[in-house]
């Protein structure tokens, strides 16, 4: 069975550091994804961050990933350590400026499922939730972001 990739770029019109953190707030990343999160162990030195443990439940699955790699609006790295069919996976988020007020995420999966035959399929129904969240931060963080304030997380 082979590892399968997904990379996304998405270019938004918010600075990193917002982007971060949205996309570091466990407890409420369900509205973006689709799915109900909660943050079941803390992180250090941040509560988000290096250790931090999520539960994800899609309807289908339900599942743990956990941050292993975190640096504050820059990147957080996290993989998944059960429930789902998938032997490895790594996530990779990071954040770029492309001036004060846009930025872009770069967001990268790789998986290796367990059963053979099927990463195809795991990889079309990644990619087309991740694509569906990210937009919906996009659209979010565009809406609510003013240059002389800030968005709350919640």
């Amino acid at each position: 069975m082979g590892i399968h990739t997904i990379t996304l770029d998405k270019k938004v019109k918010v600075p990193k550091k917002i982007l971060f953190r949205l996309l570091t707030d466990h407890d409420n990343l369900g509205r973006f994804f689709d799915s109900q999160y909660s943050l079941i162990k803390p992180g250090k030195p941040e509560c988000n961050g290096i250790g931090a443990i999520r539960e994800v439940s899609t309807g289908l699955f339900t599942f743990q990933e956990q941050v292993i790699d975190y640096k504050e609006n820059e990147h957080l790295h996290y993989k998944i350590i059960q429930g789902v069919p998938i032997n490895e996976h790594g996530g990779w988020i990071k954040f770029n400026s492309l001036n004060a007020h846009n930025s872009m995420i770069h967001y990268r999966i790789m998986f290796t499922p367990k059963v053979k035959g099927t990463g195809w399929i795991m990889k079309y129904l990644f990619e087309k939730r991740i694509k569906r969240a990210l937009d919906s931060i996009a659209s979010y963080g565009e809406n609510n972001w003013q240059p002389e304030n800030s968005i709350s997380s919640k």
